[in-house]
């Protein structure tokens, strides 16, 4: 069974946005953190989760149909016991290893990414993963468009942002000082929650206060 057979989710989009043309992936940019954080964002926006300051609690663990979804609300029912216990971000974010290998699979079973088997020296495993342009340069564009006003905010597009901000991502994307102030300017209103929902509002304000997620806070 394919690990994600519908359109991409917000960490699917991060996961793309990682690679580079080259096959590479940018590391700085906390890849799985950033994609860990995603997951909690797509979370969100489906209202699986409430986000209160920087810990989630569950409200919906029935059947999603994502096989990497319904792990992740099991793994986290099984961390809030059987009282649904809030569980905090901050430890458990850096805990998610292997977000960012998952959503480069989904990526490669929806065609976005082409994997070519490669080994160093002939020995290691080496594989490079390419990006499909069109679906890549999208999102930057979305991201800039955004940025410049010409694009009305809504929930995926802030939370992307948002991640895209305080991963340090958006520095490797090459976005210029201003599109990177105007989209920390949009994860940081505290104005949003008419445009985006009051859930996807908590998790921004829980995106900017993890410290696991922030690469870097500069302009």
């Amino acid at each position: 069974m394919a690990e994600f057979p519908n359109p991409l989710s917000l960490p699917d989009e991060i996961a793309l946005l990682m690679h580079k043309d080259n096959g590479t992936y940018y590391v700085s940019a906390n890849p799985n953190t950033a994609a860990a954080a995603a997951e909690i964002g797509e979370l969100a926006l489906r209202d699986r989760v409430e986000v209160r300051g920087t810990a989630v609690r569950l409200l919906d663990a029935g059947w999603s149909g994502l096989p990497w979804m319904d792990r992740l609300l099991a793994e986290l029912q099984q961390r809030a016991g059987p009282d649904n216990q809030p569980v905090d971000l901050t430890w458990w974010l850096p805990g998610r290893t292997s977000a960012f290998q998952v959503h480069r699979q989904v990526l490669v079973e929806q065609g976005l990414l082409r994997r070519e088997h490669r080994k160093f020296l002939g020995v290691l495993p080496d594989d490079r993963y390419y990006p499909d342009r069109a679906t890549r340069d999208q999102l930057v564009a979305e991201l800039r468009e955004l940025a410049a006003g010409t694009r009305p905010v809504d929930g995926r597009l802030a939370l992307l942002s948002a991640l895209t901000v305080r991963s340090g991502l958006a520095y490797m994307l090459d976005l210029n000082r201003a599109e990177r102030a105007e989209l920390r300017t949009t994860a940081e209103r505290e104005d949003l929650g008419e445009a985006v929902g009051a859930a996807v509002a908590a998790t921004l304000a829980a995106i900017t206060a993890v410290p696991a997620i922030i690469v870097s806070a500069g302009g």
